[in-house]
């Protein structure tokens, strides 16, 4: 099962990468898949690759069930 998590881009790095921050702190990704990112884009991220643009409603409703499910885990952390 693949799960992506909303990112934010804050910087554009050169054709194909970019720095943003999500769930898991600042990240490189690569924005290959994208047709034209933009600085402030809320992309949905799966293993270091952006794989499509989303709105930052349903980037905040990933986020919360991200969460919820993070606090639900009976595993130790």
């Amino acid at each position: 099962m693949c799960l992506a998590l909303p990112y934010r881009i804050m910087t554009l790095l050169g054709p194909g990468r970019a720095r943003a921050q999500g769930p898991h702190g600042v990240r490189e990704i690569s924005t290959g898949l994208l047709e034209a990112p933009e600085v402030g884009a809320y992309v949905l991220v799966a293993y270091g690759s952006a794989i499509r643009q989303v709105d930052a409603g349903e980037a905040a409703e990933i986020l919360a069930v991200w969460e919820a499910l993070q606090a639900s885990d009976p595993s130790p952390k």
